[in-house]
């Protein structure tokens, strides 16, 4: 029943190497890398891996299957938490409801750490977070996870089916993670600060600790990622409307 057990919506999470902007000189001194989010979420997580056993996963008590005929037989029996109103998790989870035709109440939080924490405990019963956060609990037995947003399904999670393979692939869009900076500094500097951030991530200690996090590491070039910013941006606006989600 999922009364009794917390569940799951991970999805996979992509790096990419994205735009710093800095002074020409760059870098003369210590940067400093700012995490604009709660400690413990995802983002947190990345954030330190390249700059600073597995346990047997409990047997689920049911699948992708029996979630969904729980959902559509209780329409807004469920909420699920999400790092907060406008987050990736809150427009996934919707971009999903949106596609299945299922109702679940949001239940926003200030971040993806304190959402994570609540659903552990059980004070929510399911969250769409990612897996870096997710994972531990995962492999404990204290989250079930149901589906992934994820290219094909993890090595991490080999049982766990992905958006596409339940019917859904328009929700299987992994979140995007990112360096960012301010507007209209010279491209050498964004090329030297790629370069920089591209090498880091082929460092084989980074790199391992980084994908034994379920996450997938593509460092493409600034312009690839921004357009991959602009279509997701597209995607999302259009979940927005169709779900007339406001931040009230």
């Amino acid at each position: 029943m999922l009364h009794r057990r917390t569940l799951i919506a991970a999805a996979a999470l992509a790096v990419l190497p994205g735009t710093l902007w800095a002074q020409s000189s760059y870098p003369n001194k210590p940067v400093r890398l700012v995490v604009p989010f709660a400690p413990g979420g995802t983002t947190d997580i990345v954030a330190r891996v390249g700059l600073g056993k597995d346990q047997p996963r409990a047997r689920p008590d049911h699948d992708y299957k029996g979630f969904m005929a729980e959902l559509k037989k209780n329409p807004g029996k469920y909420s699920y938490a999400s790092s907060g109103t406008g987050g990736i998790g809150h427009l996934q989870m919707e971009l999903f409801k949106n596609l299945s035709g299922t109702f679940v109440t949001h239940i926003p939080y200030r971040g993806a750490g304190p959402a994570l924490n609540d659903t552990v405990a059980g004070q929510v019963p399911m969250l769409f977070d990612n897996l870096p956060s997710a994972l531990p609990f995962i492999r404990d037995g204290r989250l079930i996870p149901i589906v992934v947003a994820a290219p094909q399904r993890l090595a991490v999670l080999p049982n766990v089916p992905t958006f596409k393979e339940v019917g859904l692939e328009p929700v299987n869009r992994p979140a995007y993670y990112g360096i960012y900076g301010p507007k209209g500094l010279p491209k050498e500097v964004v090329d030297k600060v790629h370069d920089a951030v591209k090498k880091t991530l082929e460092d084989p200690a980074v790199k391992k600790r980084i994908e034994e996090t379920g996450s997938i590491i593509i460092a493409n070039t600034p312009e690839q990622f921004a357009a991959q910013i602009a279509a997701e941006f597209e995607v999302y606006k259009k979940v927005v409307a169709a779900q007339k989600l406001t931040l009230e």
